[in-house]
């Protein structure tokens, strides 16, 4: 007989208990180093149920609170969350089998009162809200999408044992079409046309056919959790039962079932479990989440301690536990749920404050999926590498030699969405340095620096101290905006052994905020801010634009040749020269279009001379259409002298992000543009592309990586793998588009202007439209919003 105990789900149970405070835990970060950690600072509500989309693309979770929450599995990023009116939690989540309808179930009362909802898998619209206000607990649908089966809680009579019945939902009639008495929703059939029923009281588990509703057999024994073989001969059925003074003690065993008859095949395997009348030492650790692998080989079983191990089908051996972290909450309960990857490399589970996701070959975690109560999430793995919402990440803290840092000092290197993509579709991050690898950055003083001057310059001084790490690059900002860039090679060392670096720094009227920061020697991780306010007393200049745009068209490799780079130079150029006139005291538009000027040599000569020629109260825009690939870390910009595409090659020819971001770095503006048309278009070659996707920072990562390093707005045409569309009324999609907004369609709020951000806006909406409704082709532009936004042109 089931306790009521048993029969409720765990969550509920603790929900039940009125606590908050016991349904919380705090999400736990693989590490390899005890002295160089990434921790959570924040309890999460437990979670307790999850599912994966039919294509792996999506995973939907759920939990105490009643949320659900649904993870781009392909873009490594939470995607949505919908809110139930649900005071008790979500007990199940499931996707229909075309992936095109996810449902969830919660608890609304204590006596089994439930909401079950529906939505739209693409476009997270609600469809329909289940009529019955008892239909829910454990969910699955039907293979063809017809039907929804789902579990009634009935409290009984005065005398009688509270019992589940199994009801049928019709979906498109949204209304109950038969009920199962004194069932539990056990699993789905693979050609989804039958459903495995586990009985309750002395009932045994039933196969049920759903367009008929008939019982083809019925078995014998209790059952706990049911999953069939993918090729739908045989099931699995869990059973636990009782025995000893009172039931204080259990057997655990999994069978395997002929799934045409429900005869038993061979039991696989069998253990007890001694213990007391509570619920904790016996209740919790029956096998209550059961599946088996795509491959039909293994199997796995979960337990709501938190307990997930992997078995050997054909023998019944245990292949291993997964270690798990130790994220548990009262009565040392995580509830469990399994969902495996369909590509059959990843295994889903629930781990109380987050989703975990293990590799199935090696037992190693992959990454784990936590969801904050506010609304913030990260994707964070075992390496450190992580995605997050906009101030996810702020619920990280660092800890590198036992000293504490916070996590934007290490966003540069570990904030890496792409390598989160790579693991959550069963790569692996081996090859790539960790958290656990990384030395400690320097500390950075500003020193013998005035905070007021009537000099257009200020003479700033840093002092740098080596704490053990090593010294690399510096880097100082004023007003947001980075004006300088020095290696370690430029600095000098003091009498006390810490170093020095000198820098004359171009002043804007007014305050100057200086923000100075060093990085480790390779790089990896940076210092702490150092900050000083600097007044400049002197008279306001009016603004001029300078912009250096590149059109590369002809490369050394005649197969790179590509046909509108020059005619997409020359609308960027003349459009920004015609709509800035009434805007800026003179306008600098140098062209570079023919292969001489286009040269790796030539390009980096023409921004060494914006150095010196721009100032800092004017604007800067930095324009190339060319080719452009992203190479273990680094854009690549493609120059005319390129000829071999080799990677190698391609290091040591083509313009690399270290040396853009040096360059427009140390021009010593505020306000800055970046505009990348450029993409790999497939013409560089079967070996980069595979690398790229492999081993290489993606072009969105870069580009942000980029933003960031230069205080800078960066607009790039699209992903490496994706080819930048041409043949536009004569222009690429993307610069006709941002002409097009120069032009004033960007201009959002009608004042006349055209803002950076406003353009990069309107880039961001409208060249994946055009894209879509002109080339059928898809195209996602990169935007990058970073330092001051500001008026680019005038319209009027």
């Amino acid at each position: 007989m089931r306790s009521l105990l048993s029969l409720a789900a765990p969550l509920a149970v603790l929900v039940l208990s009125g606590c908050a405070g016991m349904m919380q835990a705090t999400p736990e970060l693989h590490s390899a180093s005890p002295d160089r950690q990434v921790t959570v600072k924040s309890t999460v509500m437990a979670v307790g149920t999850l599912d994966y989309s039919p294509d792996g693309r999506q995973l939907v979770s759920g939990g105490v609170t009643p949320v659900v929450r649904v993870w781009d599995m392909a873009a490594g990023k939470g995607l949505r969350t919908h809110r139930m009116e649900a005071p008790w939690g979500l007990v199940d989540v499931a996707y229909s089998r075309d992936g095109k309808t996810y449902a969830a179930s919660s608890l609304t009362g204590i006596f089994g009162d439930s909401l079950t909802q529906l939505w739209d898998a693409a476009s997270g619209e609600l469809l329909k809200t289940v009529p019955s206000g008892k239909f829910g607990y454990k969910l699955g649908f039907s293979g063809d999408g017809r039907y929804l089966l789902g579990n009634r809680f009935e409290t009984g009579g005065l005398m009688d044992n509270p019992y589940y019945n199994v009801e049928q939902l019709d979906v498109a009639a949204n209304q109950i079409v038969r009920s199962y008495g004194h069932a539990m929703f056990g699993a789905i059939s693979p050609d989804g046309q039958k459903a495995l029923l586990l009985g309750e009281f002395d009932r045994g588990p039933a196969l049920i056919d759903l367009a008929s509703g008939r019982e083809l057999w019925r078995g014998s024994g209790p059952g706990d959790a049911a999953a069939f073989t993918p090729d739908g001969r045989q099931l699995l059925v869990s059973r636990a039962e009782y025995h000893g003074t009172l039931g204080s003690s259990m057997t655990i065993s999994v069978a395997l079932l002929d799934a045409a008859t429900g005869m038993q095949q061979r039991e696989l395997l069998r253990y007890d479990v001694a213990g007391t009348l509570l619920a904790t030492d016996k209740e919790f650790t029956k096998l209550v989440a059961l599946a088996v692998t795509p491959d039909g080989r293994r199997f796995m079983t979960g337990n709501n301690k938190g307990e997930y191990k992997l078995w050997d089908l054909s023998s019944g051996q245990l292949i291993r536990p997964l270690q798990r972290p130790n994220e548990k909450i009262v009565f040392d309960l995580s509830p469990a749920k399994i969902a495996f990857s369909p590509n059959g490399k990843l295994v889903a589970i629930t781990s109380a404050a987050s989703v975990r996701l293990y590799h199935l070959d090696s037992g190693e975690e992959a990454a784990a999926l936590i969801a904050f109560d506010d609304g913030e999430w990260l994707v964070t793995t075992p390496s450190g590498y992580y995605n997050a919402s906009e101030k996810g990440d702020e619920y990280l803290s660092v800890t590198v030699g036992g000293q504490a840092y916070s996590i934007a000092q290490l966003r540069e290197s570990f904030f890496r969405p792409d390598l989160v993509k790579v693991a959550l579709v069963g790569g692996t991050l081996g090859e790539y340095r960790k958290v656990a690898d990384i030395k400690p950055p320097p500390a950075v003083a500003i020193v013998n620096t005035p905070d007021s001057t009537d000099a257009r310059t200020v003479a700033v001084s840093l002092q740098i101290d080596d704490k053990g790490g090593g010294i690399g690059d510096v880097r100082l900002y004023r007003n947001g905006a980075a004006v300088v860039l020095e290696n370690a090679r430029k600095l000098t060392r003091a009498a006390d052994s810490s170093r020095i670096l000198r820098v004359d720094v171009p002043l804007e009227p007014g305050q100057n905020l200086i923000r100075a920061i060093a990085f480790n020697a390779d790089n990896s991780m940076q210092s702490q801010d150092a900050k000083l306010a600097v007044q400049a007393n002197i008279a306001a200049r009016q603004p001029a634009l300078h912009a250096i745009v590149i059109g590369i068209k002809d490369f050394a490799n005649p197969r790179l040749a590509l046909k509108y780079p020059v005619a997409d130079a020359e609308l960027f150029a003349s459009t920004l020269e015609q709509k800035a006139k009434g805007l800026y005291s003179s306008v600098h538009v140098k062209r570079l279009l023919k292969p001489a000027e286009t040269t790796n040599n030539a390009i980096v000569d023409a921004l060494k001379r914006a150095r010196s020629e721009v100032g800092p109260e004017d604007l800067f825009v930095f324009y190339v259409a060319s080719h452009g690939t992203v190479d273990d870390g680094q854009y690549l910009l493609i120059t005319s002298n390129v000829g071999s595409t080799m990677t190698a090659r391609l290091r040591q020819d083509a313009l690399t992000q270290d040396s853009i971001k040096e360059l427009i770095s140390n021009i010593p503006a505020s306000k800055k543009l970046v505009v990348l048309d450029t993409c790999s278009a497939g013409q560089l070659g079967d070996a980069i592309q595979v690398a790229m996707l492999t081993r290489g920072m993606s072009d969105d990562t870069a580009m942000k990586v980029l933003s960031r390093a230069v205080g800078s707005t960066v607009l790039s045409a699209a992903t490496s793998v994706q080819e930048a569309l041409e043949g536009y009324k004569g222009h690429g999609l993307f610069t006709y588009v941002i002409a097009a907004g120069m032009n004033g369609a960007a201009d959002a709020n009608q004042d006349g202007f055209v803002k950076t951000l406003e353009l990069a806006d309107y880039v961001d909406s409208q060249v994946p439209e055009l894209a879509d409704t002109v080339f059928r082709h898809k195209q996602y532009p990169i935007v990058s919003p970073t330092g001051q936004g500001f008026p680019l042109v005038k319209l009027r």
